[in-house]
């Protein structure tokens, strides 16, 4: 059994805190045991604890902060740590930089071009970090890998792509009528629903309600839903902007849930509106859920959805063909079906949970095999606990 140290530099929901959350759950227990670090106590510590993992949590003051690098070098030596995986590109760093101190290797994925920030105080540090310091840059869609490429000077021979995958039947419930009625959408009304944390602007809540305002003359009587939570970043600057429209009766913001199978299984449509996404778990989400899709060409949807085929893919930041399509669809209930239909083999065939966890793990096994850390030549390991 090798032992895996988990890092990420937040601790809430979103795409990359799913997939560490997933890794941990669902790699081999018989061959992997697990120290999950997070930086604050927020969803992440709570679904960790629910599956029987303990999280430590070490705060960071800043990118450099001494007393968080003595912490985590002591935990490394201390729990017999092989390898280690980080997520997103300031973990990435800190990980760079702790598998040189401690001979031990270290791998980070990159969920999204915001990862990286050129403008970042020492970037050209950083990257040389990352540069030197890993074994492996995960990245979660090709098209990704193709942007940061292009734009930031990272090692090409250190990058792979693993895309995202999902349970797909924790989304295949039947329609939900009683959450449609919990916020008072009608059962003939046609509800157009998305799945984002509306305080980051890459997700493009402001052109979801530049085509509210444009569907309100084209396709009358459509209701809007966005779930996610509000307390991040810019949410409540969204909220405002909705009131400030005057679509508070058309878009409903339901803030966090737990329970987003059943909000999927209320909507007629799922639409993505995001200027920038690495590899949406929202999407795959939808997909497994059934339900026809319109979304932006934003990086990662190009390599889930077939245009036309399992979703409609349309220009990034138009909001006027994003209207355009929903109104379409809405008027051809029969191309909804068809292209939920494929969707959701898409999904079963081509993304799922247990694929992505197959491939991180032949990832850590290739690094393992070529790694020489000093754990297994300069101390005696500490007993182990099934799951940390």
């Amino acid at each position: 059994m090798k032992t895996i140290l988990h890092m990420i530099e937040t601790g809430g929901t979103g795409g990359a805190e799913t997939v560490y959350v997933d890794l941990v759950r669902s790699l081999d227990p018989s061959r992997w045991s697990h120290v999950p670090v997070l930086p604050t106590h927020e969803w992440m510590y709570d679904r960790l604890v629910e599956s029987g993992f303990q999280p430590v949590l070490v705060p960071e003051r800043h990118a450099f902060d001494v007393g968080y690098f003595a912490k985590m070098i002591n935990l490394i030596r201390t729990r017999g740590v092989d390898l280690i995986h980080a997520h997103l590109f300031g973990s990435a760093v800190r990980a760079a930089l702790l598998s040189r101190i401690c001979n031990v290797p270290a791998i980070a994925t990159l969920h999204g071009n915001l990862d990286v920030h050129p403008g970042q105080r020492f970037h050209a540090l950083k990257i040389a970090a990352v540069n030197s310091g890993l074994k492996q840059i995960v990245y979660v869609s090709q098209q990704l890998q193709r942007t940061l490429l292009a734009s930031v000077p990272l090692r090409r021979d250190l990058g792979m792509v693993i895309t995202n995958g999902i349970d797909a039947d924790l989304y295949s419930a039947a329609a939900d009528d009683a959450f449609r009625r919990e916020y008072g959408i009608g059962a003939g009304e046609f509800l157009v629903g998305t799945v984002a944390t509306p305080g980051r602007p890459a997700k493009g809540l402001d052109i979801l309600l530049d085509a509210v305002s444009i569907l309100k003359e084209l396709s009358p009587g459509c209701r809007f839903m966005v779930v996610g939570d509000l307390e991040y970043g810019r949410g409540l600057e969204v909220l405002r902007d909705r009131d400030s429209r005057g679509l508070a009766d058309d878009v409903i913001f339901t803030g966090f849930r737990t329970d987003v199978h059943r909000a999927l299984a209320a909507f007629d449509l799922y639409a993505l509106t995001s200027r920038s996404e690495g590899f949406p778990l929202s999407l795959l989400q939808a997909m497994a859920a059934g339900l026809p899709i319109v979304s932006t060409r934003c990086g990662g949807p190009e390599q889930i959805l077939d245009h036309g085929a399992s979703g409609i893919l349309v220009e990034n930041g138009s909001a006027t063909a994003i209207a355009n399509a929903v109104a379409l669809l809405r008027e051809n209930p029969d191309e909804r079906l068809r292209l939920g239909a494929a969707a959701r083999c898409a999904v079963a065939a081509r993304f799922t949970l247990e694929a992505q966890v197959h491939a991180y793990e032949r990832v850590y096994e290739s690094c393992l095999a070529n790694s020489h850390g000093w754990g297994r030549r300069n101390r005696q390991r500490p007993a182990r606990q099934a799951a940390v």
